[in-house]
């Protein structure tokens, strides 16, 4: 307009009264820089002017920056605007933060003002993700406390989406207990429960990506003996039946070659290629494996890759900017210090730069592009507290960071929110269950609610923004677990999500896309009515 010749090239003034003087100098910045430079609220007008004015790398960018801030309050505040044309994935993120942390939602001021078919949407879901049903009657319930004026037959339509056959004895007691609030007739709750299908329709999460499990030390058939896996399970849904059952739904990716491993890395690059290596086929020393797997969906079995340069077990293997690193670990039972990095166009193994010290039964995790390192065993067999910073582009790559609360090792650890979570392992005491979260911008620990059952030797990975512990063992009895537990950061507690399809330790778990493995031709476990424990 300016430059083609039309009428305003040749003014000294033009007049833009559809655009807002605020609008203007938020888009013609960003033209020129490619940032937004604001806080939430300033995120969430900027969207709706990208969106208004058609700019769509700015709205992509908003929409990036708000999805990963959301909080009970936010997200009751995004609805209304999320509901515009364009906005489509940003409310799909706002509405599956709903669902996923509603009890939280129901305590926030501004959830009265939450239209009643959008309570009714969330609470007719099947992927609603409660403790258990009783709370999504908590719910409607204080939401129907703080609009007295609602009629009954809303209240009603709105109370039929709690699926009030789903609950447990103790449940339903609660909930006779809580009455429904007044003006309401008193036996129309009597009334709902009696009307309840018996047993009530079950809720059921499909992720929008995959879970896959790799291996492990685990048990044969008959229960005789232990015996390395070269099963890899992924998880199809995450099902929630009666009161506090809970199921999932397994099916089978190829397996391992004979004779399996476990104490083995795993990692998946761009969500769509698994790499296994290392890890142990047997249980001497001496049984420490170099060889690395490849598996894609385009391949009926895995394919051999070039091997570490040296074989290790206890170690953690994770991506970063499209290459492996493998970190430490044990070797005839010595413990290493050596780096090593994968490039997978060229097939290769190439040392990094090495830790500062040997440790093994360590863990690792990446968080905002960079590698952490925590815990693990010296080489004396030394429990370590340790947190570093690894960097493979220095000459002298790690920086200690302060150390975690209690010194662990075959624990978990995982990026979350941008704050690193360390879970479970073993210490001086024995099993632990404790739990930390260490923050980056204060440099310091916070101590949360602990693991419900010991998991050492587990595998963890993140989904759908909850932390996944899965499996492993507990030194006290040495009994193998098969119990999937979840933290929620933004509700602060571990719910029990169900189980693997047998008891497993010394695994690791991946992420990959859902298309990887949809269109495999899978077998399901059978594992679907187990309760979870």
């Amino acid at each position: 307009m300016l430059l083609s010749g039309m009428r305003e090239s040749q003014g000294t003034e033009v007049s833009l009264r559809t655009i807002s003087i605020q609008d203007l100098r938020l888009l013609v910045s960003f033209a020129y820089s490619g940032i937004v430079r604001a806080r939430w609220p300033g995120l969430l007008r900027a969207a709706q002017a990208a969106l208004q004015y058609q700019s769509s790398s700015c709205l992509d960018l908003c929409q990036k920056a708000l999805a990963r801030s959301l909080s009970p309050a936010r997200c009751l505040a995004l609805l209304p605007t999320a509901e515009a044309p364009g906005l489509e994935r940003l409310r799909g993120k706002a509405r599956h933060y709903l669902l996923t942390h509603l009890p939280a939602v129901a305590l926030c001021p501004t959830f009265p003002s939450l239209p009643a078919v959008c309570l009714a949407d969330l609470l007719d879901s099947d992927e609603l993700h409660v403790q258990e049903e009783f709370e999504a009657f908590v719910a409607a319930r204080r939401w129907l406390a703080a609009n007295p004026e609602t009629q009954e037959s809303d209240a009603k339509a709105l109370l039929r989406c709690v699926r009030f056959g789903r609950m447990s004895t103790r449940e339903l007691r609660k909930v006779r207990a809580a009455g429904l609030p007044s003006p309401l007739p008193a036996d129309l709750l009597h009334q709902l429960m009696v009307e309840a299908e018996i047993p009530g329709q079950e809720r059921r999460r499909e992720p929008d990506r995959a879970l896959v499990v790799i291996g492990g030390d685990g048990l044969t058939p008959d229960m005789a003996q232990r015996q390395p896996s070269r099963k890899v399970w992924w998880a199809r849904a995450f099902r929630c039946g009666m009161g506090l059952v809970r199921t999932v739904e397994w099916g089978w990716l190829p397996p391992l070659p004979a004779p399996g491993r476990f104490r083995h890395g795993a990692a998946s690059l761009a969500g769509c290629e698994l790499y296994v290596c290392g890890g142990q086929d047997f249980y001497s020393h001496s049984n420490t494996l170099a060889s690395t797997l490849r598996w894609d969906p385009s391949q009926e079995g895995w394919e051999e890759m070039e091997p570490l340069c040296q074989a290790r077990s206890f170690f953690p293997l994770v991506a970063l900017d499209g290459q492996l690193y493998a970190l430490g670990g044990r070797d005839n039972g010595i413990a290493l210090s050596s780096v090593e990095t994968y490039n997978p166009e060229l097939n290769i193994w190439r040392p990094a730069p090495s830790l500062p010290s040997p440790c093994f039964a360590h863990a690792a995790a990446v968080l905002e592009g960079q590698i952490y390192v925590s815990g693990g065993c010296s080489g004396t067999g030394q429990y370590l507290a340790t947190l570093l910073h690894y960097d493979p582009t220095l000459e002298k790559p790690e920086t200690l960071l302060s150390p975690m609360g209690v010194p662990r090792a075959g624990h978990v650890m995982a990026a979350v929110g941008g704050r690193l979570y360390v879970a479970g392992g073993l210490g001086e005491t024995g099993d632990l269950l404790s739990f930390e979260a260490y923050e980056l911008k204060t440099g310091s620990w916070t101590h949360l609610a602990p693991l419900p059952s010991p998991h050492v030797g587990a595998a963890s990975a993140v989904l759908q923004g909850e932390l996944l512990v899965l499996g492993g063992y507990s030194h006290r009895t040495y009994a193998l677990s098969h119990l999937i537990h979840a933290y929620c950061p933004g509700l602060g507690r571990w719910l029990c999500l169900g189980t693997l399809p047998r008891p497993r330790a010394e695994m690791p778990a991946c992420i990959l896309t859902l298309p990887t493995v949809q269109h495999m031709s899978l077998i399901p476990t059978g594992h679907h009515t187990k309760p979870a424990g």
